[in-house]
């Protein structure tokens, strides 16, 4: 393995633990305070919870197999 895949491989480690901790800051800080009696539109804040988290699921997902497809463009060598 050479240095820039060891460098690409921190550099997704580093995204993934960045993005874990901003998610989760997200869920616990905005999310989650959402109480039974708030209504976003009309929509009541329960299915506002689901889809926000469902939201956050699928851009970690996302951002996840972004990195990946740069990665694994970067690693090819030319045949």
């Amino acid at each position: 393995m050479s240095r820039t895949n060891i460098y690409g491989l921190m550099l997704i480690i580093t995204i993934a633990w960045l993005l874990i901790l901003a998610e989760s800051y997200l869920f616990i800080a905005v999310i989650r305070p959402l109480g039974p009696s708030i209504h976003i539109g009309p929509l009541p804040s329960s299915f506002a919870k689901i889809i926000l988290t469902a939201g956050l699921g699928v851009l970690w997902v996302a951002v996840m197999f972004t990195l990946d497809i740069l990665y694994s463009r970067r690693g090819r060598t030319p045949t």
